[in-house]
């Protein structure tokens, strides 16, 4: 079990596109624990913005212009309530796995919780899952590092004794669903559970609470409607579910750091668990 998991916040994951970030295309044989497979080389120095989404990824940091590739470090990321922003160095690759929520505790053995708000990084990493360290064995390239990631987790989920409740895939899939927009207690309601039963299933499956996983939903959802959509920020406002669009501004900047004015090219999770 990790100790000391208030470790310093630096994290890899949500490169913006510049980072030439790239979501692959799911191999045969994963299975619903995986929500995205992706990549990301850094062409220069930069920093780069990480958004609460609800998620967490395994991620293997590397020489991008090394061959063969060593010296890899395995990074977890926890789930977060706000952005925060990592420096990167040119010249360094990533290769990333997102779980989806539920899943974080049956392939890494330890709750979700634990983790919040805080990322582990090397040794610290491999403390916490020793599992995790034969991931940082030497490979050719950066597709060996896909595959050896990919069956790990394939593997760890397979032989996993921790498997997602029916009720908590439910649970979870209702927040999704509606974006972020149901109030806590009518989603306790139609699963037919107490509000402190709802908590602790939430909790449990994605280390946040359930205000915060609906908040970082209705975020994204937000988000969604103004980049992808095009809608109005008034419009989107009320189609995100926010009272007006003061209350969505600034929503989008605390978990932001941005205006809905200049929206960052980020990726934003899907919203139909």
């Amino acid at each position: 079990m990790p100790s000391r998991l208030a470790q310093r916040r630096a994290g890899f994951r949500e490169m913006t596109l510049s980072a030439r970030y790239t979501e692959l295309s799911l191999a045969a044989g994963l299975g619903e624990e995986v929500e995205a497979v992706w990549t990301s080389v850094s062409d220069r120095a930069a920093s780069y913005r990480v958004l609460p989404d609800g998620r967490c990824d395994i991620i293997l940091r590397f020489d991008a212009g090394q061959r063969p590739i060593t010296g890899v470090t395995v990074v977890v990321t926890g789930p977060t309530t706000r952005f925060y922003d990592v420096p990167i160095e040119p010249g360094i690759g990533f290769v990333g796995l997102r779980l989806r929520p539920g899943w974080f505790e049956t392939v890494l053995g330890f709750e979700p919780a634990e983790l919040t708000n805080s990322n582990l990084i090397g040794a610290q990493a491999i403390a916490a899952c020793p599992a995790l360290k034969c991931l940082c064995a030497p490979a050719r390239d950066q597709n060996e590092l896909v595959t050896s990631l990919t069956a790990f987790v394939r593997k760890r989920a397979a032989d996993g004794r921790l498997v997602l409740a029916p009720l908590s895939r439910s649970v979870i899939g209702a927040f999704h669903a509606a974006g972020g927009r149901l109030r806590i207690s009518d989603v306790a309601q139609m699963h037919a559970v107490s509000a402190r039963t709802l908590q602790r299933l939430v909790v449990k499956a994605t280390g946040l609470t359930p205000k915060a996983l609906a908040g970082i939903l209705q975020f994204h959802r937000a988000l969604r409607l103004l980049r992808d959509h095009r809608l109005s920020p008034a419009d989107a406002a009320v189609e995100a579910g926010f009272s007006d669009q003061a209350h969505m501004s600034r929503v989008i900047r605390r978990m932001g750091g941005f205006s809905p004015a200049r929206l960052p090219d980020v990726t934003l999770v899907s919203l139909d668990d």
